[in-house]
């Protein structure tokens, strides 16, 4: 089995910003499927009882890391760095 290439640079997660807002997870299923359904979502945010962060947030094997999350996340819990030209 090989494994799926991801089109840009990693994603870096920031738990601490996040407030559960879910609207990166609406984005990236909207992208991936043409529907709001969190449940098809590559990035999936789950609150914590007892916990450092409120918040847990993850990405699954299936992320391309397209960035789609990163752009649409209004408190900055998600980073990614621009890709590098050659040269």
């Amino acid at each position: 089995m090989t494994k799926k290439k991801k089109k840009g640079p990693p994603i870096k997660i920031y738990e601490e910003k996040c407030v559960g807002c879910y609207i990166c997870e609406l984005r990236c299923s909207f992208r991936l499927e043409k529907a709001f359904n969190p449940a098809k979502a590559r990035i999936k945010i789950r609150r914590l009882v007892n916990a450092d962060t409120e918040y847990s947030v993850s990405l699954t094997e299936e992320c391309d890391n397209c960035g789609i999350c990163v752009r649409h996340c209004p408190y900055d819990a998600l980073l990614q760095e621009k890709r590098k030209e050659a040269g």
